[in-house]
């Protein structure tokens, strides 16, 4: 049998960040050792994401001129 901590969260989308936020603070409360790991890799979850909006709005403003 395994053992697994969860955590269930209603986020709220009419307030994505503070929702978002309270949920990113609720699993580093957690993980009081690991918080540089998680904030690390959420940081490259949202650059890879911020990257990918910018390519589209690039490519999408091209034919503009």
């Amino acid at each position: 049998m395994k053992s697994r901590t969860l955590l269930e969260c209603t986020v709220d989308l009419a307030q994505p960040v503070p929702e978002i936020t309270a949920v990113i603070s609720a699993v580093l409360a957690y993980h009081p050792d690991g918080q540089a790991e998680i904030l690390r890799a959420l940081d490259y979850e949202i650059g890879t994401a911020l990257a990918a909006l910018e390519t589209e709005e690039t490519a999408d403003g091209a034919g503009d001129i």
